[in-house]
């Protein structure tokens, strides 16, 4: 197994389930993309406010735009870039939003939360879509919707690890004004506020799995399997957030065993057909 595959195997475990439907060559690049990805994401949340993080983003960011292999950083995705020139603007974007994710950063209203879960996920859909197959255009938007969905959803999921941080990612006018960092989050009305806007957050994520698996079709069937394996095992996660009306007081998992039923249940096709994409407006 190559170090791309095993960090995904420990890191994203869901993905990585999904994976398996893929033939060898594509999954070797998704584990690419989905490693860098990654670590970019790492270097953003363990030194948030540090200067050396703004410093190795930055110099990122600009050996993207050039193709430095000698950096490295993007010395593994530089040979990515030149096989899909398309994904370079999506990885300078997501290095760029995940530069901007600070201890300050304050996500307001549902605006907020859209434009943030964009710039760190609907960019992983717009990288992950020519390596899966996806050539019309047309569907980078639906590959995008189904990044935002998964992020909407990991959102929900991660609400006390992100608090733990100093980080709140749920709008303020979801949580009726209440700043998360200053109240305790054990308090039955808190846990209310906080519970009612986890539920807005997976509404939120479940008409995006919607929108973005109405064009699944501009993929091929075997990729299909897969992305439809992906949302089904993240709304599984989404389900286990709340329990009986109250925040789970430990982080909500997809059991392998649960992944493998979920894949081989009759109905997750049908389940996630892709509605005809003139049914489903776009925002």
């Amino acid at each position: 197994m190559s170090s791309e595959l095993a960090l995904m195997s420990r890191a994203g475990k869901t993905f990585y389930f999904s994976t398996l439907w893929l033939d060898r060559e594509t999954r070797r690049e998704a584990a690419l993309a989905y490693a860098f990805c990654r670590q970019v994401d790492d270097i953003a949340d363990a030194s948030p406010e540090r200067d050396d993080r703004d410093l190795l983003l930055g110099d990122l960011v600009r050996a993207l735009r050039c193709l430095d292999a000698s950096n490295e950083l993007a010395r593994p995705i530089v040979p990515l870039i030149t096989r899909y020139p398309e994904i370079q603007e999506p990885l300078i974007s997501l290095v760029t939003a995940c530069q901007g994710d600070r201890l300050s950063l304050k996500i307001e209203d549902e605006r907020d939360f859209e434009r943030y879960a964009h710039g760190v996920a609907g960019n992983v859909g717009l990288i992950m879509y020519p390596i899966l197959g996806g050539t019309n255009p047309t569907g980078r938007s639906y590959a995008a919707d189904l990044g935002i969905a998964m992020q909407s959803t990991n959102i929900a999921r991660d609400v006390r690890e992100d608090l733990a941080r100093g980080r709140v990612y749920l709008p303020a006018t979801w949580l009726g004004g209440i700043d998360l960092r200053r109240a305790n989050i054990e308090d039955d009305w808190v846990e209310r506020s906080v519970v009612g806007a986890i539920q807005r957050a997976l509404s939120f994520a479940d008409h995006r799995y919607q929108r973005g698996l109405s064009g699944i079709s501009f993929l091929s069937p075997r990729v299909q399997s897969a992305i439809r394996i992906a949302a089904r095992c993240y709304e599984a996660i989404g389900e286990r957030v709340i329990v009986r009306g109250k925040l789970a007081r430990n982080r909500a998992v997809v059991p392998l065993y649960s992944k493998i039923i979920l894949a081989c249940s009759p109905g997750i096709s049908e389940r996630f057909r892709a509605p005809n994409p003139a049914v489903v407006k776009k925002a």
